[in-house]
């Protein structure tokens, strides 16, 4: 009797691990896909990447901030900056050295044409590699955000 016992608690315990180790073995591997893990987003022009982009704005139609970072894995020094879809000029240049990051300050935008809480187009440009457009949220100046607005 004891080795009817131990024999199913084996195979008990054969089959739970089975059956438990199945839904990882047929669900894909989510940690291997690329994700934003903070509110803003990400971009990749050429050899410069922006990354957490997001813009910080009290209102629609005022100034807005940019925040974020930018990565330059490219050999020599890049000039990045940035403009809104409405065809405005580029505002600040951010110089990036060659395997550098820098944190974006000082960027701003004179009218964000969305409300906190939505989405708005902007430019990345690199003068080596052209522009990429993407969709950058905007955040009010509230939490983690509250010393990043637009400066008076």
């Amino acid at each position: 009797m004891k080795r009817l016992n131990r024999a199913l608690s084996v195979v008990s315990v054969a089959a739970a691990t089975a059956a438990l180790s199945a839904c990882s073995f047929l669900s894909p591997q989510t940690t291997e896909k690329p994700y934003n893990p903070a509110d803003g987003v990400s971009t990749k022009v050429g050899d410069v990447a922006a990354h957490n982009l997001a813009i910080v704005a009290d209102a629609k139609g005022g100034k807005g901030a940019l925040t974020g970072a930018v990565v330059n894995t490219g050999s020599g020094t890049a000039q990045v900056s940035f403009a809104p879809k409405e065809g405005t000029a580029p505002s600040t240049t951010v110089s990036v050295g060659s395997r550098e990051v820098v944190t974006i300050k000082d960027v701003t935008f004179d009218a964000v044409p969305s409300a906190p809480g939505t989405l708005t187009d902007i430019y990345v440009i690199t003068a080596k590699d052209g522009k990429q457009l993407v969709s950058v949220p905007v955040v009010a100046p509230l939490g983690v955000y509250k010393d990043l607005g637009p400066k008076s």
